[in-house]
């Protein structure tokens, strides 16, 4: 495939800001169209032709892919509809409202033969793929244990159909806990079992969703985990400046990880982790890490804390050119939402709850 046409289906913030900005750093790679529910937003993202029905992007036959990046209640019938008409597929997280439609997508993406994706932009973190490289070369010994938070301030794009039941399936859990989950399960393995607690804080008759929960959890490692997300934690950022940290801890050493910190892991291994008396210390991860190997975006351009989400869109087109997984697929998004389910299911019950 010498060359790839890509339709955007959502022309929203993370429509314009990510998909559409990552795309066109990629060589070879045409944002053809772009549709939204309004023209006007459509037509604001510069592509050749501009539409506000989805349906008129899958009959065309010189379409490849599709980004979508609508509402969440959206995912599921758009991504059916594309798989079927013979795109590949990048989806937003969450993938969809519930576990049912997540898997009833992953299903249709394997039947499919298409290269589907879930948009977890941040396992492109290089801080995170660099704790991915220690894990899994063994330099933490075995996992005992995980902490996780995603702590952020109220902030309006926070609002509006990402505050509703019917538009996003849920509140601060799905929005910003299924990048959390997500990245806790690439690097310790799944979710087994979890017991769950939420609060809705804020006094606002448009929001019916949680926005703060917070759960303790087993993997199926046997390691156990703390996981807190928040939209309501002042001093703590938004958007370009919000904040996510992700200790891991296992029999040989320890690691920290910050989204404040994205090109640098506070660690400790070796001799040094069996000193009662020693400190994570920070290390700076070489520069060759800080994009994926022949991404085309220049180190030097750019906002570390941001520019680093391009890499998503090389890699989706990367598996479209070489045939190949997508990683993170809709598999990932599949068993992300399974927690997301478990982790509702469990506030509302008060109990441990199994995740499948």
């Amino acid at each position: 495939m010498s060359s790839v046409r890509v339709a955007l289906i959502g022309c929203g913030s993370v429509g314009r800001r990510i998909h559409a900005a990552g795309l066109r750093l990629c060589p070879e790679v045409e944002l053809a169209l772009a549709c939204s529910r309004s023209l006007e937003s459509a037509e604001s993202i510069g592509a050749p032709e501009a539409t506000q029905d989805y349906r008129e992007v899958m009959a065309r036959e010189d379409i490849d892919a599709v980004v979508i990046a609508t509402p969440n209640n959206l995912h599921r019938e758009i991504a059916l509809a594309a798989f079927a008409a013979g795109k590949h597929v990048l989806c937003e997280k969450p993938l969809a409202l519930n576990g049912a439609e997540a898997r009833e997508m992953r299903d249709a993406a394997t039947a499919s033969g298409k290269v589907h994706m879930t948009a977890f932009t941040y396992e492109f973190i290089p801080a995170v793929r660099h704790l991915k490289k220690l894990i899994d070369r063994g330099e933490l010994g075995e996992i005992r244990s995980v902490r996780g938070a995603y702590l952020m301030a109220l902030a309006g794009h926070t609002l509006g159909w990402r505050s509703t039941k019917a538009q996003a399936g849920c509140g601060v859990l799905g929005d910003i806990g299924s990048h959390l989950i997500h990245l806790c399960h690439w690097l310790a393995g799944d979710i087994a079992r979890l017991t769950a607690t939420e609060r809705k804080f804020r006094d606002d008759p448009n929001s019916d969703v949680e926005d703060w929960i917070a759960f303790l959890a087993e993997f199926e490692s046997g390691a156990v985990g703390t996981f807190e997300l928040s939209r309501i934690c002042p001093g703590r950022g938004a958007d370009i400046t919000e904040e996510m940290t992700i200790e891991v801890y296992g029999t040989k050493g320890g690691a920290l990880m910050s989204m404040a910190d994205p090109r640098a892991i506070w660690l400790t291994t070796k001799a040094a982790a069996m000193d009662p008396a020693s400190r994570l210390e920070r290390m700076e991860i070489p520069e060759s890490e800080w994009k994926l190997p022949g991404a085309p975006r220049e180190l030097s351009e750019g906002y570390p804390r941001w520019s680093y989400r391009y890499d998503q869109a090389f890699q989706f087109i990367r598996a479209i050119r070489e045939q190949v997984a997508a990683e993170p697929t809709f598999d990932a998004g599949y068993r992300t939402q399974q927690v997301l389910d478990a982790a509702l299911k469990s506030a509302q019950s008060r109990r441990w709850t199994d995740v499948r």
